[in-house]
């Protein structure tokens, strides 16, 4: 490592052609950033003293000749500031000899071959851009909206507007740069990849998805960083950037590759965009040969993710089978962590594991999971089921639908698949408008008008939920239900499943009479909101009864197979602060582990007690707080379980009660002290 400090334009020499690598970020320097720059330039001119503005970290290409490329490692941000500062002073200038001074020492090189080239080559998505900028004579006109929108027109123009603003004119501005220090560091021996990380420390400066481009590309030499960066990086970015970010996407394909959302084999820390280019590293140096072998891979389930991530502009009836079931499940439900599972299933597709027909039941077995799960306030398909999930599958040569189902019904507790019993009582009692939203309603409704359909069912982007007793009761409504002494009613079963239909129109009857909006329902093409015209009143009875069919008719739809349809327990089995406390009804804990230490427990209060215990000997402080929170629960009074000096806690809770409340204890717990002790619980049964 070689540093040494230069005076800025000795640094911008003649002889030099700064290179941003493909892996680097495109410009993207704020207008903050830009108005520091300026005004430490300003401060230059008004005190005459030089100012040192920053390192910049290079490696150097030599050529056979004299003229020399600098590959930028750190810096490129601030020098295509710089240069697009020296521009506008180039721009606003009339006095020829100090353009001609600015043009061979910031733009352009006016000797030898490189004659007429840029001092600066930016990646290749900021190129064109900053060519144009650099060449001609600055025109707005010349520039396209979307090129006006970049952060190298923004920047340009904030420049050119704030310098006018000064008296100052552009000589002094361009002596004021001569009087600009920098520390230039030559990268020989050392890895620059090792370099770039330290740099880049703290995380701030670059995205997790940056930093993987260079931890993939920056180790090789330019001409191959080039050809991988078009062939592979730049058209992941591509496929993607409609659907967000690279950085969700590398998130979902360390989880599908590993069949896990762990950090590590503890399972306590969870993949995050945190800890994600650690994890990519470790994965890389286990997994891949070469940055090439990599990229292919990564590019493949690219493609996969893409192929489950819609526009909003898409046309649904274009859309084959299989996309038609993607677009339900990612698009309508929003299972943004479906695509883990998905693009696993694409590559076991691809291979010929089963073929389009069983993926089309896979992805309905799926859709009934996420929606089954949503309208009973269940985690559905989140990472760490997701990577659970691809776990049980990868152990399978061969897929098939009852592999699948089994796979996705092993959870327990929120985790669990909701069996038929607990989707129909949600449906008929939830607040649909709070666990679904009003999107979840109309598909909800839609799909079962879709099953139902006598006439031809009106497009899904015309149909509108609507809520046949209103949601804001007039004096006819209220006297209404008063006479038929069922005030309750809107409180208790407004937003339920029985009180909402469908229309093709934007309804003015809201709060029209029961037999008003019975004569617009007649006429509806969708066949539930038709069959409305054959009830006589509109009470919480009819309510509950159309709910009831209704939930009939949906577990039709979101379907489970009888097999997998029990809350069964098998006393064998290992059990968590996440399990099914209802199903768990009639039976006794056998033994307790905590932090691997197995105690046998003979009742449910037994086992809360030692998990407080456990919990306040960790660390009373935290656990106080978290008891703070449960003040019915604690005294200090005397009782049977005594904490401390003035600390009880009450017992005698039933079996529900009992987990219920370690579990809350517990993820309070962790939640003020950043542990994982609810993780390291688990317990066994008996009858």
């Amino acid at each position: 490592m070689d540093a040494k400090k230069f005076w800025l334009h000795d640094f911008i020499s003649e002889k030099r052609t700064f290179v941003i690598p493909v892996y680097q970020r495109n410009y993207d320097w704020k207008t903050t950033n830009c108005e520091q720059l300026l005004n430490d330039i300003v401060r230059i001119i008004e005190t005459g003293k030089p100012h040192f503005i920053g390192t910049f970290v290079y490696l150097e290409n030599a050529g056979a000749d004299i003229f020399r490329d600098l590959v930028i490692i750190d810096g490129q941000q601030r020098i295509t500031s710089i240069i697009l500062f020296a521009k506008v002073l180039y721009d606003l200038s009339d006095d020829e000899d100090l353009r001609d001074d600015i043009h061979s020492t910031f733009i352009k090189h006016s000797k030898g071959e490189l004659k007429g080239k840029c001092k600066l080559r930016p990646t290749e998505y900021d190129a064109k851009l900053f060519e144009k900028l650099m060449t001609d004579t600055f025109d707005e006109n010349n520039f396209t909206p979307q090129e006006k929108n970049s952060a190298l027109y923004r920047n340009y123009l904030f420049f050119r507007e704030k310098i006018s603003t000064f008296e100052y004119t552009p000589k002094k501005f361009f002596n004021a740069t001569g009087k600009i220090t920098v520390v230039s560091i030559l990268l020989e021996g050392e890895n620059p990849q090792e370099i770039f990380e330290s740099l880049n420390s703290t995380g701030l400066d670059l995205a997790k998805a940056d930093l993987i481009r260079n931890f993939l590309l920056m180790p090789l030499e330019y001409d191959e960083q080039e050809k991988l960066y078009k062939s592979y990086w730049l058209k992941i970015e591509e496929l993607l950037r409609p659907s967000g970010n690279v950085e969700n996407f590398l998130i979902q394909y360390l989880i599908a590759k590993r069949k896990s959302d762990s950090v590590m084999e503890t399972k306590k820390q969870r993949l995050s965009p945190r800890n994600l280019y650690v994890v990519f590293k470790d994965f890389f140096l286990k997994n891949f040969r070469d940055a090439q072998a990599c990229l292919e891979d990564l590019y493949r389930y690219a493609k996969f993710f893409r192929r489950v991530i819609f526009d909003d502009d898409i046309k649904f009836e274009n859309l084959s089978a299989l996309d038609k079931k993607f677009y339900e499940l990612v698009y309508q439900l929003d299972a943004n962590n479906a695509p883990i599972i998905l693009m696993y299933l694409f590559d076991r597709y691809e291979k010929n594991h089963f073929d389009e027909a069983t993926f089309i039941n896979f992805v309905d077995a799926l859709i009934s999971l996420d929606f089954r799960a949503k309208v009973c306030k269940h985690n559905g398909i989140n990472p760490q089921f997701a990577g659970n999930v691809l776990a049980r599958l990868d152990r399978e040569n061969f897929l098939d639908e009852k592999i699948f189902w089994r796979a996705i019904t092993f959870g327990k507790g929120t985790y669990a698949f909701p069996g038929d019993k607990d989707f129909q009582a949600a449906l008929v009692t939830n607040n649909l408008y709070e666990t679904i939203k009003g999107h979840g309603c109309k598909y909800l409704l839609y799909s079962l008008e879709r099953t139902a359909r006598a006439k031809e069912l009106p497009a899904y982007s015309e149909a509108t939920v609507e809520h046949i007793l209103p949601q804001k009761l007039n004096g006819a409504w209220k006297n209404y239900l008063r006479e038929r002494n069922d005030l309750s009613a809107h409180e208790m079963f407004l937003h339920t499943l029985g009180n909402l239909t469908l229309t093709a129109y934007n309804s003015e009857l809201s709060n029209a009479d029961f037999d008003a909006k019975k004569k617009i329902y007649e006429q509806s093409n969708f066949s539930y909101t038709r069959a409305l015209n054959k009830y006589d009143e509109w009470t919480s009875k009819q309510i509950q009864s159309r709910a009831k069919r209704l939930a009939e008719a949906a577990i039709k739809i979101w379907i489970l197979p009888e097999e997998f349809n029990s809350r069964s327990i098998n006393l064998g089995d290992t059990f968590n602060l996440d399990s099914d406390f209802g199903a768990l009804k009639g039976t006794h804990p056998a033994t307790l582990t905590i932090f691997s230490a197995e105690m046998k427990m003979p009742y449910w209060n037994h086992m809360l007690r030692e998990i407080v215990r456990q919990l306040y000997a960790l660390d009373r402080d935290t656990f106080r707080q978290a008891a703070a929170a449960r003040k019915n629960l604690f005294t200090t009074e005397p009782t049977d379980f005594k904490l401390d000096e003035n600390f009880y806690m009450y017992t005698g809770f039933s079996t529900e009660d009992c987990l219920r409340i370690a579990k809350s204890l517990a993820e309070k717990f962790d939640s003020l002290g950043g542990t994982n002790f609810k993780e390291e619980i688990s317990f066994t049964l008996r009858r």
